[in-house]
């Protein structure tokens, strides 16, 4: 059985009643929903409410929570990116008069999906860097830098309210999970740290785990990946595969096999060469590997 470190206390989110999920008030009608692995937040206007993403994780729980602060019904629905484990709940929420809004890139790999009914089409999607709206008094900046996580992402700012959304970008107080979020392109997630910190906020919505998180932690994040890059760098000049395939007693015309046993050599040469960080970030032990072979890869290739 595989041991794995505790979590650290200050990476613990809430515990999760019966409900099946927790909602914490952000301030001026915003609100924070976690079920404890995946989570989203909402809006409150005049008319409505705007929700980020449907969550199958959370399912119809989500307008329970929402209905836990309001009456109002959801009139926006935006799609943070295509992914299934954050809008496959999205026809749970259909009905006519909803807006459901994405980036085109977005809508187009909804469109691509066969025989999935989960996620219904966007009504509304927009092309380029930026998309500003009001709704019903709410002013939010939608913004598309770069393929950080899958093409189509989305930064969601809510400027007056000190708010950012940014879905699958990182885990506050925790590692990023596997291959830095499944990073499209790994430089993209590397300058959408720096991105992230160019903005007026207060609170940052992730969507993983079940912690908002700050500039801070944003911060933190940034850190940690650039000694991920540090490590995976000075690995790949000091391991040689030559060397590494002959250690692995490699078949010399096995060439898938000596370019796998060095990107393994080079991946474990990098976590001998990370600083310590658990007792910064929670999760290290369990996604250092990945993401060093990922930054590896990236650094090597990219």
């Amino acid at each position: 059985m595989t041991e794995f470190a505790p979590v650290p206390d200050f990476a613990l989110g809430p515990d999760i009643p019966e409900s099946g999920y927790v909602v914490q008030d952000l301030g001026g009608g915003a609100h924070f929903v976690t079920q404890g692995m995946i989570n989203t937040m909402f809006v409150e206007t005049k008319n409505g409410v705007v929700l980020v993403d449907a969550s199958p994780f959370l399912g119809d729980k989500v307008l329970e929570a929402i209905e836990t602060v309001t009456p109002k019904p959801v009139t926006h629905l935006i799609y943070s990116h295509a992914h299934a484990d954050h809008i496959g709940a999205a026809h749970l929420l259909k009905r006519d008069g909803l807006k459901i809004i994405s980036h085109e890139i977005t809508g187009e790999f909804i469109k691509e999906v066969k025989n999935d009914d989960r996620r219904p089409l966007p009504t509304e999607t927009f092309s380029g860097r930026r998309k500003e709206m009001d709704i019903d008094g709410v002013r939010f900046v939608l913004d598309y830098t770069g393929d950080w996580h899958q093409a189509g992402n989305l930064f969601i700012h809510l400027p007056e309210l000190k708010l950012m959304g940014a879905m699958d970008s990182f885990t506050p107080k925790n590692a990023p999970f596997f291959r830095l979020y499944f990073s499209a392109h790994v430089p993209a997630y590397f300058d959408a740290m720096d991105q992230l910190l160019e903005y007026d906020y207060e609170t940052i919505v992730t969507g993983h785990m079940a912690l908002p998180g700050t500039p801070e932690d944003v911060a933190t994040n940034g850190e940690y990946i650039r000694d991920l890059r540090a490590a995976a760098s000075e690995a790949l000049r000091t391991v040689d595969m030559k060397e590494a395939s002959a250690a692995a007693k490699v078949p010399a015309d096995n060439k898938q096999a000596e370019i796998k046993v060095w990107m393994d050599a080079v991946t474990a040469r990098a976590a001998e060469l990370m600083p310590s960080w658990e007792k910064r970030l929670g999760g290290t032990d369990i996604f250092l590997a990945d993401n060093l072979n990922a930054t590896a890869w990236s650094v090597f290739i990219d």
